[in-house]
């Protein structure tokens, strides 16, 4: 499962696990390919260093050891890590340098090699999330209001920014997450309090905003941060700093219309 984590009282703690011998399918974890022998590996999104973090996992001790060769260099104040769903790619968006930089993985090591250019994004990129089919990555810009489109080079991991360019979002957009179905975007506004939500081009990876009178953006608590899908794809979480609870959400598989919970 991605994890893209969010800045907390000023601190980049982004992680992203890949669990060994787990497939990537809709709304499953992000993992090496079922059946391989590759470690488990955690990588880390040094704000202050300009790198990543990788590191394998004993899988007896759960002690980490860094792997061979990290830190790996990113762009300038890398902010948030994602990898793809096959456990193939991973890419970071760094906030400094208002660019994503996409990498490949040794599946024995942990080891990342640069895999293309890096691409251009808005203004502070601060959260990344990759489509559970691996075909398109998101990237919010929580300093020019926006959301960045790309699509994933299948063989080498390359970005190519979506034709269009950005997409409005609302206020400091911070946290971002694709639906299960890799049909929907939901991105989290922590300056407007809410959930902006975007169907996705399955040819394309354009977004588009859903339809007016279904409540989109659609309201969550104070100050959101962060944002998960349920593994079966039937619900959406938001967790509000501001208001120190979590939204609640059902999702329509079909629209993917959010609705609160009671």
């Amino acid at each position: 499962m991605n994890m893209n984590v969010r800045m907390m009282s000023g601190l980049m703690v982004p992680l992203l696990l890949l669990l060994s011998g787990c497939t990537g399918g809709d709304g499953g974890p992000a993992g090496v390919r079922e059946g391989t022998a590759a470690p488990a590996i955690v990588y880390v999104a040094n704000n202050g260093s300009n790198t990543v973090s990788g590191y394998t996992i004993n899988a007896t001790t759960g002690a980490l050891v860094a792997a061979t060769g990290s830190p790996f260099a990113a762009g300038t104040n890398p902010a948030a890590v994602a990898v793809s769903s096959n456990g193939a790619f991973a890419f970071v968006a760094n906030s400094g340098s208002k660019y994503v930089s996409a990498y490949t993985i040794n599946a024995t090591t942990g080891v990342l090699t640069a895999a293309g250019a890096a691409v251009a994004a808005g203004t502070n990129p601060s959260a990344i999330t990759v489509s559970p089919n691996g075909a398109f990555a998101f990237v919010a810009n929580s300093g020019s209001n926006n959301v960045s489109a790309y699509t994933i080079n299948s063989t080498t991991g390359a970005l190519t920014a979506v034709a269009g360019g950005a997409v409005a979002a609302g206020t400091t957009p911070v946290a971002a997450a694709v639906s299960a179905n890799s049909s929907f975007l939901y991105v989290v506004n922590q300056g407007s309090n809410n959930v902006s939500a975007y169907a996705i081009d399955a040819g394309t990876g354009a977004l588009t905003a859903l339809a007016g009178g279904t409540g989109n953006p659609f309201a969550a608590g104070t100050a959101p941060v962060g944002i998960a899908i349920a593994p079966n794809g039937s619900f959406v979480y938001v967790a509000n700093s501001g208001t120190n609870n979590v939204s609640a959400y059902s999702v329509n598989i079909g629209t993917g219309a959010l609705t609160a919970l009671a």
